[in-house]
């Protein structure tokens, strides 16, 4: 670890011991909120530390503390877990090196991401506001058994917050630099005494975009969102509980640029530009020349439904899920001042998903007297969605200004699954786990390609329609978990999972749009411990995992022999992913907690060869090999309902890779700039509290640091997109 490094990270630390010098009087340490955190990751209410896996859990408090907007603010403080894309709707997240940068209909994540047990299938809708969040968990490894299909790396469990017995309610409302505003409000309670409760909330957040466009004055890379979700709880017996969930999402402004390199041996290249042009240029990566200022907009509507009856052999569950997107992304293609091309994507999507389970209940009588736990369950899903891209030619491109070209897909997916899952209590101490899910994909598509020019992208109007494809998978799980007492908690595991395959992204002739990649497959293995130590003042938690990955799907920008450059998928053959993971959170004495979090990652293609070039041997991609986090709170009372509490939390990720050749040019002459050097980002927090009411000062990335969210590797041309820079402001809340 670099200086630079350690420098920041003992400023983190030494944060709490300024707190462990000023000597307290004897008080509840708060330990208890540690040690009895509740997740629902098994289907099941279990403390989160007799759940023999992996699991990093953020409750409301510690989101409001850190202040945690979208699942991407979350990646830095959960070690082994990185965000990065091109904005909302084009997200990239890898757990553990796995993951996939793609979003379109054709391909899957790799990442499931669940709001209220509802499957967030269409990529570009997995980010939005974490607005009225009761917790989010994050599931590390294959979680095929009980979440499914595309869970291969992990999976993100958001619960929003739920309808209270009596009457609450609160609203926050914040500025900051860049003209950021933002307002929130709740109201929860009763509509019909205990039989029918509610809970409406509604928030709005615009913030200027840190990207300056020289050319026009404006500013890409903004947030424009507002949104409200409505809960009902409906309980017209003691036995039948209804839970109906609405929300609406949109979001609308300026949307991603970044700055173009060019490759190393030609600084200025520009895919499809006229050669011997040279752009406008910049030395600030911040501020640059674009021909037009980008636009997006989206909207989400989605209806969850669920239903538990409760029996005395346990509980039958039904969750129903609807969900439809729409959006649109307008943007400067080749990031430049010169007109080259413009890239305008739309896409449209609708999906259902039905789960039926029957979860045994604790004492009854199919447990066989509290022997076992168990759960089976059937689920269903479909989507139906189109996408399109367009691009414009400008003056400045070797196609001419008035030349388009169309590529386009409408795409049915559908699947169905069975599942169950049993644990058996052999011992008081000793407890093994048994479970199994099949699933199985039919997907078909019809893409095609439209031009009004035979050059450059599709040379001729081309329509393909591929047949009914099916993908099948059985991925079994075992666990073994001794647990001597409540506080040591043992366990080995192994586990399979898949990621159904699919079809290209922009294909430029029907060949290629007929060409299906394959389904991924990993087995993985994990061994770890949990344990609370001090009367639950000390809690550490470590893991070494092993995944042996196969026919993993990997996007590149390839340049072709007849000078086309599709966006293809291939299948690397074998790749192989070790690490181990430590969690260790303390709270040494009264209102003061710190946590410390380490997880290594050594990810690398075993045989991966595209027929050109041989990746094998090189490191996976958005795959860091240390990534540290440090948090620390201190609260300070000043007497009566009043307090001062001190927060801060810094994330370091080493050097990684945004494509694949570990940035070595002996795989071409862009991937020198596809390297990412490691980083560090912190970030504080100073809150008032005084009876109801709360008044926080915040900064995010307090150092300024220059990094990029991810790079768009092109033949020629490198564009980054760099992440926010330092963003501060005063945010005041009030609850009661």
């Amino acid at each position: 670890m670099n200086c630079k490094y350690r420098t920041i990270l003992l400023a983190a630390c030494a944060m709490p011991q300024v707190a462990l010098a000023q000597e307290q009087a004897p008080q509840d340490t708060g330990a208890d909120a540690t040690r009895e955190i509740v997740v629902t990751a098994q289907r099941r209410s279990e403390r989160l530390q007799d759940v023999p896996a992996t699991i990093s859990a953020l409750d409301s408090k510690a989101l409001v503390a850190a202040g945690v907007n979208d699942i991407s603010n979350i990646a830095p403080r959960v070690p082994g877990f990185y965000a990065g894309g091109f904005g909302s709707a084009r997200p990239q997240l890898y757990i553990r090196g796995i993951g996939t940068r793609q979003f379109d209909p054709g391909s899957e994540s790799s990442v499931g991401v669940f709001v209220d047990e509802s499957y967030l299938g269409r990529t570009g809708g997995v980010l939005g506001a974490l607005k009225d969040i009761e917790r989010v968990e994050v599931l590390k490894g294959p979680q095929g058994t009980l979440y499914g299909r595309n869970t291969i790396a992990g999976a993100i469990n958001v619960i929003t917050k739920g309808p209270t017995d009596d009457f609450q309610a609160e609203a926050e409302a914040g500025v900051g630099n860049y003209d950021t505003y933002n307002v929130f409000g709740a109201v929860s309670g009763p509509i019909a005494g205990d039989v029918v409760k509610g809970r409406l909330a509604a928030w709005r957040t615009k913030q200027q975009g840190y990207v300056t466009n020289l050319t026009t004055g404006n500013h890409p890379q903004g947030v424009n969102n507002w949104g409200g979700r409505l809960r009902l709880a409906i309980e017209p017996s003691s036995n039948l509980k209804i839970d109906l969930i609405g929300e609406i999402a949109r979001d609308t402004g300026r949307s991603f640029q970044g700055e173009s390199i060019g490759s190393t041996t030609n600084p200025y290249g520009i895919l499809l530009g006229r050669a011997g042009l040279v752009p406008q240029l910049s030395d600030d990566p911040y501020k640059q020349y674009y021909t037009t200022d980008p636009v997006y907009d989206r909207k989400i509507d989605a209806f969850t439904g669920k239903v538990d009856l409760a029996t005395d052999l346990g509980d039958f569950v039904s969750v129903t899920s609807y969900r439809k997107m729409k959006y649109t992304d307008d943007r400067d293609f080749d990031n430049t001042s010169l007109d080259v091309i413009r890239q305008i994507s739309n896409e449209d999507s609708e999906q259902f998903s039905q789960e039926l389970r029957f979860v045994s209940a604790n004492d009854g009588a199919l447990s066989l007297g509290g022997f076992v736990d168990w759960i089976v369950g059937v689920y269903f899903y479909k989507d139906k969605s189109y996408h399109e891209d367009f691009f414009d030619y400008g003056a400045d491109s070797i196609a001419g200004e008035g030349a388009v070209d169309q590529t386009f897909g409408h795409y049915d997916t559908k699947s169905i699954a069975g599942f169950g899952q049993a644990t058996f209590n052999l011992t008081d101490e000793l407890k093994f786990t048994a479970g199994a899910r099949y699933t199985e994909d039919r997907k078909k598509a019809a893409l095609g390609g439209r031009t009004n020019d035979a050059f450059p992208l599709v040379r001729a109007n081309f329509d393909q329609v591929n047949p009914t494809k099916k993908f099948t998978s059985f991925d079994p799980k075992f666990v073994l978990a001794y647990q001597p007492t409540r506080d040591l908690n043992l366990y080995a595991s192994f586990s399979k999972g898949f990621k159904s395959g699919g079809y290209q992204y922009t294909p430029l002739t029907a060949v290629q749009a007929a060409e299906v990649f394959d389904p991924e497959k990993i087995t993985a293995y994990e061994i770890g411990v949990k344990s609370t130590w001090l009367d639950g003042a000390l809690q550490a938690n470590a893991a070494v995992f092993r995944y042996d990955y196969s026919n993993l799907q990997v996007s590149r920008v390839v340049q072709l022999p007849d000078g086309s450059t599709p966006s293809l998928i291939t299948n690397a053959g074998k790749s192989r992913i070790k690490g181990a993971e430590l969690d260790v959170t303390m709270e040494p004495i009264r209102d003061v907690k710190v946590a410390v979090a380490y997880a290594y990652t050594d990810a690398k293609y075993l045989d991966y060869s595209t027929g050109t070039l041989d990746f094998s041997g090189t490191r996976m991609v958005r795959a860091p090999k240390h990534s540290v986090n440090v948090s620390s709170d201190y609260t300070i009372h000043t007497g009566g309902d009043s307090a001062l509490t001190l927060h801060g939390d810094v994330a370091m990720l080493s050097d990684f890779f945004h494509e694949p050749g570990q940035g070595e040019l002996a795989y071409g002459t862009t991937i020198p700039f596809t390297a990412e050097d490691g980083y560090v980002l912190s970030n504080a927090r100073i809150t008032f509290r005084t009876g109801d009411w709360r008044i926080s000062a915040w900064v995010q990335n307090a150092f300024d640091v220059t990094y990029r969210r991810t790079v768009l590797a092109l033949p020629g041309q490198v564009i980054s997109i760099y992440g926010q820079p330092r963003t501060y402001g005063l945010t005041l809340g009030w609850s009661m």
